[in-house]
Formats: structure tokens, C-alpha cells, sequence
């Protein structure tokens, strides 16, 4: 019995033996297999590479400027992508009329990682070509948005400091609330002498100008003497330059400006014109300097050169003309179609009407697309990309996404606000996938003064008017480089009957 239990026990020490051993085995395979399959799928993420990324058919030479052009030319390029996402995802990579494989996105969170990992110490961006050949060939230097590399990181950070910084834009407010009230008093005039229908493109033009050159001027200065011809000369220029510049969209660019064909000899008028009237204005106030203590004063505090001054300021009011000009008339014509959203913004505080041109930026974006070039190899997503690659993320189509936007072609003002009781109907409501300003180091310099300008706007228009969009059809969005309506907005307005 006890040599039948020494037997037993000998065979159950070797079992546990062999069975401790069996299992130390198993797990050293197990833990190398799991590392192994770490391995292995990173160096597959990283063996991906822009090639094999999701992309439709093109053609030698031509890529996809077929498919562009019978889905409606570059007007529709909003469209014609976020179509595209819907097909091959989040990303994707297509060749429109190049060889240059043009990388889309519209995932957050990649949108995220490029602005603020990926960008590098100078962020470079994508330039429409006509733009960049007109500097080249007329040697016109220009402002922040052509600039590159150390040239754009100093004037920047002295950018920054008065348009940008907390605590040092509170300056800007009084001359942003001086001439949206002379506008509401114009409008009030109009009204008067029985005008009720306004030329609201050339009106936002006109307003975004004078906003932009009471800045540079100041609140103390007697600002810059203009004509009503001026403006309206000016307003058409600038807008002819986003016109002309879709019109050269697609074309073979060097042989249009060789020929000297109409289409680019309309672009180097508008932008000549444009130019000229701006620089004029802002050396006339380097004049008048002593009279101001605007922006241009304090820049030629900071030391910058007259010569710079010129080239940033110049470039502010032509950006600032055309990005708040559309959308002051995009939040209006979002405005006249609900009247519950006017209620409120007469009844509830300015929170709501920041909540209103949230709203407004994310269904119709100025800026459909936004753009880096990657200064460096890196990994998006599971793609190694490599140096110079474009990356442009799809702001139209990420802003009007259902997962990321529930109700996501509806204009909602209220689901910006966490306290609001029918956001709880929302469920999805992501704020990252709409970049109306963009994000990181080369984001609009001129983002808080545009939301300043923009919610005293419509502060002033909604509680001083009413007012109704009288366009028989429908408008829809069409590109222009920026976002503008297909069609004039046309708005009949009257004093608020209170």
C-alpha cells in the first residue's frame, strides 16, 4: 500500500513537473507568437504605403480630371469629395488633372494629427497655382499666407501677440462695435428713403473692408478717406480673383498666361487691381501713422519694416474681405429661414449667437478644404507617407457627417450648448470634425477678430431688422475657393417691429 502510494505520488510529481513545464513553454510561445504578431503588424502598417491606399481609376496624363469635370468642374470639387469619402472612406488618395497623388481625409482624428503633430516648426500649405505664378512672374511679395520658413515664424509671432495672445485683444472691440453700428445705421437710412432690398454681397464686402481697415487704423483715427466707387471697385476685384481663379482650375496654366488667354488676363486684372487698392490704403495709413493706434501702429512699434507692414496688412484685407464676407451672408440666409433661431438670439445671450455661427461654419465652411504638405516622412493612420506629400482634409465632409453630427444637414444652433435640453435628441456631436479656423501654429490669424466681427454682426442685424430671404429656388453651395452661394442671396429687410 505505501510502495503503491510512493509509486503514485513519483508519477504525479513528474505529471506536475511535466505539466509546469509544459506551461512555461506554452506561454514563452504564446508571449513570443503575440510579440511576433506585434511585430508583424506594425511592420505591416509601416510596410503600407500611399499605394496602397483606397483610390479610384484615372487616366495617364489626365487622372481624374474627367470624372471632375462631368460631376460639374471645379464648382463642385465639395461634392465631388465628399463624395469620394463616401465610396473609399476616410482616406483616400486621387489624381486630379496630375501626377501628384493628392492625399483627402476626413477623420477627426487624423485631421488632428496632422495640424498638431505633423505640420512641423514652419507649416507649409497648398497655394492655388495662379496665385503662386503671379508672384513669381511679377516678383509682387505678399503677406502671411504666401510666406514660408523662418520669414513666416517671425512675423507670425508678432502677429500673434495682438491678434492672438489672451488678454491683448480687447482692443479690437471698439473699433469692431464703431463700424458695425455705422452699418446698422446705413441700413437704417436705406430703409428710410424706402430701399428695402439689399445688394448683401456687396454690402459683407464692404463691412468686412471697413472692419479690417478700422484694425490697422485704429479706434482714434479718423480712418482712411474712401468713395462709395472705391469700395464697390474694390469688393469686385477681390471677388473676380476667387472667380477667375476656379476658371483656371484644371487648365493647362503656363499656356494660358503664354497666350495671354482672356481667363488669365481677367485673374492678373482683378489681382492687380486688388493689390494696387490695398497697398494704397495701407501706406496711406503708414502716412497718417501718427494719427492711428491701430494695428499698424503697433507693428511699427514692434520694429517691423514699412516694406512688411505693407505686404501683411495688405493680404489681411484682401482674406478678411472675402471669409467674412460669405459667412455673414451664410449665417443671414441660415437666420431668415428659421424664425425660432431669431427669437433667440433677441431673447438669450451672446453665448447663443456664438452657438448660431458655430452652426453656420460647420454647414457652410468658408474653407470647404484645408491643407498641410508634410515636411517630413511620416505615419497617418496605417500609412507611411513620404516627404512633400499634400494632405488636404475635407472640413465640408467631416462638418456634415452623421457620426460625427447627428441631423447633420440641419441648422441646429442648440446643439453647441451642454446645457440646452433638446441636445439630449443629439447623440452624436463631435466639435473637432468642424475647422472652420483650422488648428496648430498656421491657424486663421485673424479667428477671433472674424468671431468678434462676426457675432457683433449678427447681434446688431437680428436685433435692430427684420428681414426675409426672398430666392424663388433653393441656394446651394458651389466652390470658389471659397464656399459661396450658387446664386445672390436676396434679402428684403425693415425696421423690427417690436
Amino acid at each position: 500500500m505505501n510502495k503503491y502510494c510512493h509509486s503514485i505520488s513519483v508519477v504525479d510529481i513528474r505529471g506536475t513537473m511535466y505539466s509546469l513545464i509544459g506551461r512555461f513553454i506554452s506561454r514563452v510561445n504564446q508571449k513570443y507568437n503575440t510579440r511576433s504578431c506585434v511585430m508583424a503588424i506594425r511592420q505591416t502598417v509601416h510596410d503600407k504605403s500611399i499605394d496602397d491606399m483606397a483610390h479610384p481609376k484615372c487616366l495617364p496624363l489626365l487622372g481624374t480630371k474627367l470624372d471632375l469635370m462631368l460631376a460639374g468642374g471645379g464648382t463642385m470639387l465639395h461634392e465631388y469629395i465628399d463624395k469620394r469619402h463616401k465610396e473609399l472612406g476616410p482616406i483616400f488618395y486621387e489624381k486630379l488633372g496630375c501626377n501628384t497623388k493628392l492625399v483627402f481625409i476626413s477623420d477627426p482624428l487624423m485631421i488632428k494629427t496632422v495640424f498638431l503633430s505633423l505640420e512641423g516648426k514652419y507649416p507649409m500649405h497648398i497655394l492655388p497655382e495662379p496665385w503662386v505664378l503671379y508672384e513669381k512672374l511679377y516678383g509682387s511679395k505678399r503677406g502671411l499666407l504666401f510666406m514660408n520658413s523662418e520669414e513666416w515664424l517671425v512675423n507670425r509671432r508678432i502677429m500673434n501677440q495682438h491678434l492672438l495672445r489672451e488678454g491683448s485683444i480687447e482692443w479690437l472691440e471698439d473699433p469692431i462695435k464703431t463700424t458695425v453700428k455705422k452699418f446698422v445705421h446705413a441700413w437704417k437710412g436705406r430703409i428710410e428713403k424706402g430701399h428695402t432690398r439689399v445688394n448683401l454681397e456687396s454690402d459683407m464686402y464692404r463691412l468686412s473692408t471697413e472692419v479690417m481697415l478700422a484694425i490697422l487704423a485704429g479706434a482714434s483715427s479718423n480712418g482712411v478717406k474712401h468713395s462709395e466707387e472705391m469700395f464697390s471697385n474694390f469688393s469686385e476685384t477681390v471677388k473676380q480673383i476667387f472667380q477667375t481663379t476656379t476658371k483656371l482650375y484644371g487648365l493647362p496654366l503656363n499656356i494660358c498666361q503664354r497666350l495671354n488667354l482672356k481667363v488669365w488676363r481677367n485673374f492678373k486684372e482683378s489681382v492687380d487691381a486688388s493689390l494696387h487698392l490695398a497697398q494704397s490704403l495701407v501706406s496711406e495709413m503708414i502716412i497718417k501713422r501718427e494719427e492711428g493706434d491701430g494695428l499698424i501702429q503697433k507693428l511699427l512699434k514692434d520694429g517691423v519694416n514699412e516694406e512688411t507692414i505693407v505686404r501683411l496688412a495688405a493680404d489681411f484685407i484682401l482674406a478678411a474681405g472675402d471669409t467674412t464676407a460669405y459667412t455673414s451672408i451664410w449665417s443671414l440666409y441660415l437666420i431668415s429661414q428659421d424664425d425660432s433661431v431669431k427669437h433667440e438670439i433677441r431673447t438669450r445671450d451672446v453665448g447663443y449667437v456664438k452657438n448660431v455661427l458655430k452652426e453656420s461654419m460647420r454647414l457652410y465652411p468658408v474653407a470647404p478644404f484645408l491643407t498641410r504638405i508634410l515636411p517630413k516622412d511620416c505615419i497617418l493612420g496605417e500609412y507611411k507617407l513620404n516627404f512633400h506629400t499634400p494632405i488636404i482634409a475635407s472640413i465640408y465632409t467631416s462638418g456634415r457627417d452623421e457620426q460625427y453630427f447627428t441631423k447633420a444637414n440641419m441648422f441646429l444652433p442648440f446643439r453647441w450648448d451642454r446645457n440646452d435640453p433638446r441636445r439630449k435628441n443629439l447623440a452624436n456631436h463631435k466639435p473637432s470634425a468642424t475647422l472652420p479656423f483650422a488648428l496648430g501654429a498656421r491657424s486663421c490669424i485673424g479667428k477671433k477678430l472674424a468671431t468678434m466681427q462676426l457675432t457683433e454682426f449678427l447681434s446688431q442685424i437680428v436685433n435692430n431688422f427684420d428681414f426675409k430671404c426672398t430666392n424663388s429656388g433653393k441656394v446651394f453651395p458651389v466652390t470658389s475657393q471659397v464656399l459661396v452661394p450658387n446664386e445672390p442671396i436676396q434679402l428684403t429687410i425693415s425696421h423690427r417691429n417690436i
